[in-house]
Formats: structure tokens, sequence, C-alpha cells
């Protein structure tokens, strides 16, 4: 009986690694390349885009550490996060994209809850999450249960991130704005050094020369 145990644990085991091996390299085909970003009428600055993708036979699952990873794109204008799910999850998630407000002018805190957008990761598939910026002084995350209207460092925190302790999964944004007008400098100014204190040198040459006085 114990011999059988053990070689259904070892089984199970080598099931295991040879399962996180396929599913490694056999990551869904929508996350090969740029998800569309779905329509939102509303004018949301958060946009979700899910994917679902075949997984394992029913009663399969893993923890959240073993079957979720991401990666992060960034421009101009958006801040994407890509979650890939390769396994049912053990426990489902909610995790919540939030974008707060920054004070400005070089200030973090504290920090005003713009937008909240739920998302439910549950099996396998890809979950692109969208955050579009303007020029307001904002902050991308996205967590796992509470998201306050005010927050700080001396005061209310909102939940863990969805990848605890990761902050590549976050973005914070300092506001813009117009490039700084450069005034047009006089003609003068244009010159290059050397040009002027050569004529300036010229100039007091021929002073001097219209001062000597003559010889007799």
């Amino acid at each position: 009986m114990d011999i059988l145990r053990r070689w259904q644990r070892v089984s199970s085991a080598v099931a295991l690694v040879a399962f996180l091996a396929v599913a490694g390299a056999a990551e869904p085909a929508s996350a090969q390349g740029e998800l569309p970003v779905a329509s939102d009428p509303a004018g949301s600055n958060i946009q979700i885009v899910q994917t679902p993708a075949p997984g394992p036979a029913p009663g399969f699952c893993l923890p959240q550490f073993l079957a979720m990873r991401y990666t992060t794109s960034s421009d101009a204008t958006t801040f994407r996060l890509r979650v890939t799910v390769i396994a049912p999850l053990c426990a489902p998630i909610t995790a919540v994209a939030a974008i707060y407000a920054m004070p400005g002018s070089g200030v973090s805190w504290p920090q005003t809850l713009l937008e909240t957008k739920p998302a439910e990761l549950s099996g396998p598939g890809v979950t692109e999450i969208v955050f579009t910026r303007g020029c307001r002084p904002v902050q991308f995350d996205v967590v796992t249960g509470a998201t306050p209207q005010e927050i700080a460092p001396w005061g209310a925190h909102h939940g863990p991130l969805l990848f605890p302790f990761d902050t590549d999964t976050t973005r914070q944004y300092a506001e813009c704005g117009p490039a700084p007008v450069v005034p047009e400098a006089p003609v003068a100014l244009l010159l290059p050094l050397s040009a002027v204190a050569l004529a300036g040198g010229v100039v007091g040459l021929m002073v001097i020369r219209r001062r000597r006085p003559s010889s007799v």
C-alpha cells in the first residue's frame, strides 16, 4: 500500500511538471499579438479584453503564483497590463483596475479615486487591461480588495496588487503640457562669440590708430 501511494504521488508530480512545461510553451494564440481594445461608449479610461483559452480536464487547478504571469507595455497615451492564466485557478480572483488622481506639481499624495473596473480571473486565457492617460497626473493600479476614495502613505491604502509587491504592474504619470516657448534671440546674439570678439578687436584697433599722435 505504501509503495502504491508513493507511486501515485510521483506520477502526480511528473504530470504537473509536464503540464506546466506544455502550457508555458503553448501560450494562447490570442496572446501572441496585440489584443483589440473594446470600445467604451461611456468614455472610460479603462478598457478590458478577455480571451478564453483551452485548459486541462475539469478538476485540475493551480494556485495563483503558478498559474499566472504578466507582461506590460506603454506608450505616450496608454499603459497595458496583459495577464495570462495557463490553468484554472484554485481560488478565482476579482482584479480591479483603478485610476487615482495625484495633486500634481511634483506632489504624489494624497491620491483620489477617479475610476475602477473589475475583471474576473478564473480559467485559462488572456486578460488585457488598457489604461488611457491624458494630461492629468494619475496612477494606474490593478489590485485585489478595497479601493478607497482617498489613499496616502499616512492614511487609507488600497488592496494588494494583483501581483503582490511587483511595482512593474503599476504606473505613475506626471502632468503634461505644451512645450516651453524659447524667445527668439537678437541677430547679434546668434553670431559666434569669436566673430563678435574679432569685430570688437578691429574697431578698437581703428580707434587707437586714430588717436595716435602724428610724428613731426
